[in-house]
């Protein structure tokens, strides 16, 4: 025996009339899910979206003006110097030398 054969021969409609299984038929046929449509919002945020991204892309560009450079007068700073020395106790000394200092 073939799978057509055992098929047909466990066919629970097979002893169904023709008013049933057109009413079967039809039911199979209006049971199915509606097509997928994308929402008026979808749609509507999309395009202000492109629109956005056309305005950007779009937009007149400006030049741009150099901006001028600011140059400041060094500052004379007087030089301060540091003698560091640490003893073995891990007492630390450290002597500052200024410049500005008069003694």
């Amino acid at each position: 025996m073939n799978l057509n054969e055992i098929l047909k021969q466990y066919d629970p409609a097979q002893d169904a009339g023709g008013a049933d299984v057109a009413g079967m038929r039809e039911t199979i046929l209006t049971s199915r899910r509606p097509p997928r449509t994308m929402s008026r919002a979808v749609i509507a945020g999309a395009l202000f979206l492109v629109l956005i991204a056309a305005l950007v892309a779009l937009r007149p560009e400006h030049p741009q003006r150099p901006v001028p450079m600011v140059r400041k007068a060094p500052i004379h700073q007087p030089a301060t110097r540091q003698l560091q020395i640490t003893t073995p106790g891990g007492t630390r000394l450290i002597w500052i030398f200024d410049d500005r200092s008069s003694m």
